[in-house]
Formats: structure tokens, sequence, C-alpha cells
């Protein structure tokens, strides 16, 4: 993030480590192509991309073979997202007040999003998918996304990703956590929803990967600055435990599985 999000005059020829305090927009867009991070401008203020133009928001218009993106315009959110410097340039300097979004498929990342959101939880059941909880099982007190990770973690023997402090985490101004890992090789992780009754990690846990994006840090929106925690300021490598996890629970494309 571009000092830790303020860079020197030589970082911005050749950006290094990650902002702290929030940097220029291009700035952080430019940090996050350098680690090979594909970027796409998100709105003014806002977590979601920029509005497409009038043609490309007819009914029936994809971002296949569209005309926008070939031209370098960032229709269509994530598929518009890209290394060029200079085009980032070019969408940053012109409109300062974007935000960053890292299109995660190409940069080869999952992102497992962990809410707090203030829900009823849902049956335990449905806490964690494919994993009975026993009603010995005391579940009082659990209440948000931090609280079912932990226990998944804890069932494996392993370090909750909350808790990971060698990859990067990311605050969010409401209370959640991104948490950043390189994916394996080959391998094309899917996105999910933790409230979806077809494919989840784990209630309040979203994952972001192929066919999504996720909020870089540094980013400020109305509601607060995305804000990098702990040391590690890059992605470690996907856990083997967590990997598998994603595989258990219909995270890769049919007849893939991680090695």
């Amino acid at each position: 993030m571009a000092h830790e999000l303020d860079v020197s005059p030589s970082d911005r020829e050749r950006p290094g480590s990650p902002p702290v305090v929030a940097p220029r927009s291009v700035d952080l867009a430019r940090w996050c192509a350098s680690r090979g991070w594909p970027v796409h401008p998100l709105a003014p203020g806002r977590k979601t991309p920029t509005a497409n133009c009038e043609r490309c928001r007819q009914p029936g218009h994809t971002h296949k073979g569209c005309a926008c993106i070939q031209a370098g315009r960032w229709c269509h959110g994530f598929h518009a997202a890209t290394l060029d410097f200079a085009r980032i340039e070019q969408w940053w300097f012109n409109h300062p007040g974007l935000g960053v979004g890292v299109a995660c498929g190409p940069a080869h990342l999952v992102v497992i999003d962990i809410d707090a959101h203030r829900q009823q939880p849902p049956d335990r059941d449905r806490l964690l998918p494919g994993i009975p909880i026993p009603r010995s099982v005391d579940l009082g007190g659990l209440a948000n996304g931090f609280h079912t990770l932990g226990v998944l973690a804890a069932l494996r023997g392993a370090v909750s990703p909350a808790d990971d402090e060698t990859t990067l985490r990311v605050r969010t101004p409401s209370g959640g956590l991104h948490v950043w890992y390189r994916a394996h090789g080959s391998h094309r992780w899917q996105c999910s929803a933790g409230s979806s009754s077809t494919r989840a990690l784990a209630w309040q846990v979203d994952v972001r990967a192929n066919g999504g994006y996720i909020v870089a840090p540094g980013t400020t929106t109305v509601a607060g600055t995305y804000t990098a925690v702990g040391p590690a300021r890059e992605p470690a490598a996907l856990p083997d435990w967590l990997a598998r996890e994603l595989a258990r629970t219909g995270h890769l494309p049919p007849r893939a599985s991680p090695t």
C-alpha cells in the first residue's frame, strides 16, 4: 500500500510496501498492479464498481466482446480490471475520487471475507455446511463469522484465518475482516456467500475468488477506510487445511480437486 500508504517519490516509480494512511487512489492502484493484481475502479465513496455506460446497461449486453473494455474503458466492473499502468494512470488521475477494486481470479487470490453483522444465527446444522455440530456443544455467544470460522479452525486443529498473522488482513469499515491468500497453482477457486444454501464455507463467511473482486486495502468509502492490520502486507499461500475445506464445500469447479 503506497509510506505504507503514504508513498515517497521513489515509491511512485516502483511501488514497494503497502500504505498505512489513506493514499492517493492512483498510488494504491499502481501498488496493487505492481503485485500482479489487476485493478478496476469503484464508485466514489462506495465499495461497488463504477456504473456501466448507457449502452452497456442495456438488457442482454455482457462483458464478452464489449467494445468499451477493448477501448480501455471501465464498464462491467472486474471484467475491465487491468495491469496496464498507462490505463491505470488515465483512470485514476482523471478521476481521483474513484476507489480501487482487485479482480481476485486473475490475481490468483482467495480472500476470506469475515462478516460481523448483527443477525440471529441459523440452526446449528447451517453454521458449518456438511459438519454436524452435536447438541452437546454449547454455542452460546456465537454471533458472527469470526465465531463460526474459529469453530471450523478449532475442529481442524488450525489457526483461524482471522488470527493468521502470516498473511495480509484488512479491517473493513463495518468491523469485518478480509483475509488475503495466494491461490494454489492453477486451481480456480469459486466465490460464495456465507448465507448461501448451495455453496458456503461457514455462516457469515464469504469467499472472494474467481468471478469476484475485493476492495483494496487503503480504499476509503463513506463508511470508512479498509485498513491493513497486523504485521503482514502480502498474501501468504492458502493453508492446506483451508484448501481442503474449500474443496469439500464445493469451491472448485466439477472434477477439480486440490493436489
